[in-house]
């Protein structure tokens, strides 16, 4: 079971997370426009590390890690996008992280969740693995993509997991996202600069928004860590990935996108996942 408040915070984050990727991808430039939220992200977050400090030194390997095995996660990401499509891989994605954060969670954390959070759990993850399956019967499909899905999503649930030990050892919830944040920004813009070497062009071009879409995501990124901090990491992550499910609510009804009865079924299970979660 999860109090209110941290079931509230993480919903919300949600829905700010579905929204600031969403206004992405409604761009000409969807991956330049994240890549430049990300750095903006970091540079927002100077003021708010140099006020609230850095967290403690136990916090800091979990958080490098953390960083790294993202940035891992993000190239299987990228390679899973090259060979099927976005609406088969990222629902896959998405649900791979909570299922597989549940065993994590309960090997290294002690979090062993209830009967009926642990249906919640499943019952999200099963309803984005709907999404995937009807992209599948739209006929886009290949095998290496979802296999790049899968190691994506276990780099997901690693370092889903990291910031949840970390975070609770760093001994001051924004000081580490903060400081989270600053290093992905230094990591994605030492990234772009080397494989494509138009950093500064590219943050001339979409820096402005990329800063405003920052605003979004670093608030849906505190609100979730807070959650985290203080909530079983499996069931905050499982309620946090149904971002992708209003990301397709925004989608449908703003950039008039269709869905079909498996979108609406998946939907339905999601919102029956998030009541058991909340009643577990």
């Amino acid at each position: 079971m999860i109090d209110t408040l941290p079931f509230v915070a993480v919903l919300i984050s949600a829905i700010l997370h579905a929204s600031w990727n969403a206004l992405a991808r409604g761009s000409s430039e969807p991956g330049d426009i994240v890549a430049a939220a990300v750095i903006g992200a970091g540079i927002i977050s100077l003021p708010g590390l140099a006020w609230f400090g850095p967290p403690a030194a136990a916090a800091w390997p979990w958080l490098m890690g953390g960083m790294v095995i993202n940035t891992f996660g993000i190239r299987f990401a990228m390679a899973a996008y090259r060979h099927a499509s976005f609406g088969l891989t990222y629902p896959i994605m998405r649900a791979g992280i909570p299922l597989m954060t549940l065993p994590l969670g309960i090997l290294l954390l002690g979090e062993w969740p209830r009967p009926a959070g642990f249906a919640g759990v499943v019952m999200i993850a099963s309803a984005l693995i709907m999404l995937a399956f009807a992209a599948h019967r739209a006929g886009r499909t290949e095998l290496r993509g979802v296999l790049f899905a899968l190691v994506s999503a276990v780099a997901g649930a690693g370092y889903t997991t990291a910031d949840a030990i970390g975070v609770r050892l760093g001994g001051t919830v924004m000081g580490y996202a903060f400081a989270l944040a600053i290093g992905n920004a230094i990591l994605i813009g030492l990234l772009t600069q080397w494989e494509r070497g138009d950093l500064v062009p590219m943050l001339r071009r979409h820096g402005a928004k990329g800063l405003s879409l920052s605003l979004i995501s670093m608030s849906s990124f505190l609100l979730y860590i807070w959650a985290v901090s203080i909530t079983p990491v499996a069931l905050a992550a499982a309620l946090r990935e149904t971002s992708v499910l209003f990301a397709i609510a925004f989608a449908h009804f703003f950039l008039r996108e269709a869905i079909g009865r498996f979108h609406i079924a998946a939907g339905v299970l999601a919102f029956a996942g998030i009541i058991a979660i909340r009643i577990g």
